[in-house]
């Protein structure tokens, strides 16, 4: 099996639910050995998350591929010792409790950097290091209507709605990712690490401002008010049998839409752009109607008008593209039987992004890692009938 590009890199993670394993999957999926550190009940993921199967939860299989399994009671002194003694041979450590936990268990950044001064050390948080809601703790919905979020998404509707995911999870997840690699490198170079800190909320409203914020840009905004483009072609359109969305931008692709539909007269040199545009969608919105979604994709397409239909997990699964690239694969897991999954995003042409290791099982690991990290076999039966590990 190919290695992937962080093939050689060791890392540490001391995280649940969504933000830090999402993290941590996308590192493995990149080749680094993920050695996650469980608590003996094990990641709470795996237990609320349903649907369940034999005691495996869908949420732990989603997030949690290409990862090692090692439980270690950090409530006790020979836990926190141990986790140290692992830390002098990694090379990154992630962590995702509320801020404070992890220094008192032992394991916070100075702890962890005494042993091992060049390692990379990520905290995730739901709010930044500084203000009243330093020490908060924070989830996913939380941090959506905090970031303003909740209330973009609902805007057409007059009331605040959050995003059907756990979208400032997975985006502090990606941001610690690239965070974590930037880093590596840096450490590989100077032969030092450092601290990280992704706070959610800043990840989240990094995500958003750049195209949401525009009328809030130039100062002071109210003089720019009556310059804000009114965008009419995010919502997807109604056809006769479902709906499609359409994504026109130039010139072209409008006059497209014009000829896709028999009705080229619609494009008006002699009238103003705008006024053309907005009645071009406002007529073709009253065609889609009377149409079939494959029928319109067809013509649309045809004009090289971008287009595309409204997929439900059911559809895509079927969509000639999806299968084409193999965007969705089954793979077994042992007492769970078949579990799809989807691929990882990026193709790497040497060194491939790919499934590994299937989800561990709770310890699976513990004796194997920590033989790698020296533990001799009289040692580990010593620190598993003590309770620090199992």
């Amino acid at each position: 099996m190919t290695d992937g590009p962080l093939a050689g890199f060791r890392i540490l993670d001391l995280t649940s639910v969504i933000s830090g394993p999402f993290c941590t999957m996308l590192l493995g999926d990149l080749g680094a050995d993920i050695i996650k550190i469980e608590a003996p009940e094990g990641d709470s993921l795996r237990t609320f998350s349903r649907p369940q199967k034999n005691g495996m939860s869908v949420g732990f299989l989603s997030f949690n591929r290409n990862k090692r399994s090692i439980v270690v009671d950090l409530q006790k002194d020979g836990g926190r010792d141990l986790v140290r003694r692992m830390a002098a041979r990694a090379d990154a450590f992630i962590e995702n409790n509320r801020p404070g936990v992890a220094d008192r268990l032992g394991v916070g950044y100075a702890d962890i950097r005494r042993v091992n001064h060049k390692i990379v050390y990520c905290s995730i948080s739901g709010f930044g290091p500084d203000g009243p809601n330093a020490n908060a703790p924070a989830y996913d919905p939380l941090i959506q209507g905090y970031s303003g979020l909740s209330h973009l998404q609902g805007a057409r509707i007059g009331r605040p709605m959050g995003v059907q995911m756990a979208m400032a999870d997975k985006i502090a997840g990606i941001t610690a990712a690239l965070c974590m690699v930037s880093a590596l490198h840096a450490a590989r170079n100077r032969g030092v690490g450092q601290y990280i800190r992704v706070p959610m909320l800043e990840a989240l409203i990094a995500f958003n401002f750049n195209d949401t914020g525009f009328p809030h840009v130039l100062q002071p905004p109210e003089e720019f008010k009556d310059q804000m483009p009114r965008s009419v072609t995010v919502e997807p359109f109604k056809t006769r049998d479902g709906y499609i969305s359409v994504g026109p931008l130039t010139d072209a692709q409008y006059r497209g839409i014009t000829v896709a539909l028999g009705h080229p007269e619609w494009w008006d040199e002699n009238v103003p752009r705008m006024e053309r545009v907005r009645a071009i969608l406002r007529n073709s919105a009253q065609l889609y109607q009377e149409r079939d979604s494959a029928e319109l994709l067809a013509a649309l397409a045809a004009q090289d008008v971008p287009c595309a239909p409204i997929h439900n997990y059911e559809s895509l699964f079927e969509d000639a593209d999806a299968i084409a690239n193999q965007i969705f694969f089954m793979y077994d897991y042992p007492g769970v039987g078949k579990v799809r999954a989807n691929r990882c995003a990026a193709r790497f042409s040497e060194t491939p992004m790919q499934m590994r290791r299937i989800p561990p099982r709770l310890g699976e690991h513990t004796e194997e890692v920590l033989r790698e990290c020296g533990l001799e076999r009289g040692e580990i039966e010593e620190l598993r009938s003590g309770g620090i590990i199992k």
